[in-house]
């Protein structure tokens, strides 16, 4: 009988403790397909769409770009929405930049703005969109 007491108060505590971490963000983990209009000073809007597994460990919508390695930082929590700071290099120089996005259950809207440093500081203005999808795989 103790035994069995443990069980589900363990169970129970693994449970609230998961929904509280989702809970601040109103985010369902999972597998989230995410398109990112892209625009620039002198050139036409661009759209990408990626595919993305979002678990509460990993909330930040980014594509994984293999020109870039980035490191997002300052990740804060407020509500719904989380918002960070983030910083790439690459080939052709690097970049810095915020973003934030608010989550709502299945679907999020969300920012980021670059700025690319050392070629004249061009600035980048990311519009994301997503939907969940499913369960990662």
């Amino acid at each position: 009988m103790l035994r069995k007491l443990f069980m589900i108060t363990l169970v129970s505590f693994i449970t609230v403790s998961f929904s509280m971490v989702c809970a601040g963000t109103h985010m369902n983990p999972g597998k989230w397909e995410i398109t990112t209009q892209t625009e620039m000073a002198g050139m036409p809007p661009q759209s990408v769409t990626h595919v993305q597994c979002i678990t509460a460990d990993d909330m930040v919508p980014m594509s994984k770009n293999a020109n870039q390695e980035c490191q997002v930082t300052d990740i804060v929590s407020n509500g719904n929405t989380l918002s960070w700071k983030i910083s790439c290099g690459g080939q052709g120089g690097g970049m810095k930049g915020t973003g934030s996005v608010t989550y709502n259950g299945n679907s999020m809207n969300g920012v980021m703005n670059m700025t690319i440093t050392g070629g004249g500081n061009m600035q980048i203005k990311n519009t994301m969109t997503g939907r969940r999808l499913g369960e990662c795989n």
